[in-house]
């Protein structure tokens, strides 16, 4: 959703697979050894073409000013609206006109399209807003709920998880609204799609595997998927690498017990990077692919931890805040956004949505920056170069 994922990558991740598929290999075994033939083809040259910018860390050169926009969420006219503001926090204004409840906003990989759920007519659909004309196109139209859009690389598509059937599945439908079909619509529930930055490869949540949360990929436009973890305990909240190799994600080896993991995308090299007692918080890739950034209770408070995937360090960013959401990264690197509340606030007011606020934070020295400041919910942002 961010104007990272508009780099070029030398090759497509699905290449070999693709071409394994077309001379006749229909099985999930060979998606899976397609994947893994490509994805390691294309870790050897991301090593060797991104290499060079591990001395451009967001911990050893001064930040720049911000820059770019974010989309986000508030309650401030009285129902959840979309909102436009500059990096600094400044120029804040509406995106829809406040007739409805909007959440989970998502920019398009160029920075011109926001796509994002809202609830007219008591149940959720998928919308698309032009952010220059204001234009907004109607995409889901069903008795069902839909939610969660991700984009395709490209550009052209939405994948989202809908209960248009009665259960959860995963929906892709085209950027103008043709084109909507099921993906992945098994009886146990599916959810969670996340397009991968850099190829038609989706991965997703679901519970087909006796019942169990695990993490699938699926191609859209062969209709196969692979099952990557095969846990009898809980993996959730995928998330892609920026060159599409690999995936962290979620672990519960207990209720309320959360670990952070990274996984090959052809199942391979599966690790844990925490060993932590609570529930950490959805992971988040920088976008150099450096670091991964994540909500923790660490330091005995609501913070952000960050894990250097070069060496598996670890460190915490105290924030003073109250964080109650995950964080999302600047283009740049240099800056974490995310909602939260003041430490002097109450958890009871925090929970209330009564004075959740918007918050960006300078990774090399801690600095916190307040965005919003107006009553009630201010939260998901979405920050693009655009």
């Amino acid at each position: 959703m961010m104007t990272k994922n508009d780099a070029k990558y030398p090759i497509s991740l699905l290449a070999l697979g693709m071409l394994l598929l077309s001379i006749g290999c229909q099985s999930n075994g060979a998606l899976a050894e397609g994947l893994s033939a490509a994805g390691g083809q294309a870790r050897r040259k991301a090593a060797a073409t991104q290499r060079v910018e591990l001395t451009a860390t967001p911990t050893s050169i001064p930040a720049p000013a911000p820059s770019g926009h974010i989309v986000f969420v508030s309650s401030r006219s009285g129902k959840k609206g979309l909102y436009l503001m500059n990096a600094d926090g400044t120029d804040q204004m509406p995106l829809t006109d406040g007739s409805s409840e909007d959440s989970s906003p998502r920019w398009s990989p160029d920075g011109t399209y926001v796509a994002f759920a809202s609830i007219v007519n008591k149940t959720a659909d998928i919308y698309v807003l032009n952010v220059a004309d204001g234009v907004r196109s109607h995409l889901t139209n069903d008795s069902g709920s839909d939610a969660f859009p991700s984009w395709s690389p490209d550009g052209q598509q939405i994948a989202f998880e809908s209960f248009q059937s009665g259960r959860w599945g995963i929906y892709v439908v085209n950027r103008d609204g043709s084109g909507l079909r099921p993906l992945v619509n098994d009886a146990n529930g599916d959810t969670n799609p996340v397009w991968s930055p850099r190829d038609p490869l989706i991965a997703f949540v679901s519970n087909q595997n006796k019942g169990d949360a695990n993490i699938y990929l699926t191609s859209p436009a062969h209709g196969l998927f692979t099952n990557l973890t095969k846990d009898s305990l809980p993996s959730t909240d995928p998330a892609w690498s920026p060159d599409g190799g690999r995936l962290a994600f979620r672990f519960y080896s207990a209720p309320q017990i959360a670990n952070i993991c990274v996984i090959n995308r052809d199942g391979s090299d599966r690790r844990c990077l925490t060993d932590s007692q609570w529930e950490n918080g959805r992971p988040v890739w920088s976008p150099d692919g450096h670091w991964l950034a994540f909500r923790s209770i660490r330091s005995g408070t609501s913070d952000i931890d960050l894990i250097n995937m070069d060496d598996g360090s670890m460190k915490t960013l105290i924030t003073g805040v109250a964080v109650k959401g995950d964080p999302i990264w600047s283009p740049d690197g240099f800056r974490l956004v995310f909602q939260g509340c003041p430490q002097t606030s109450t958890s009871q007011a925090c929970a209330g949505n009564t004075n959740i606020q918007i918050y960006s934070i300078v990774i090399a020295t801690h600095e916190i920056t307040q965005l919003t400041n107006s009553s009630g919910y201010n939260g998901d942002p979405a920050w693009t170069a655009r």
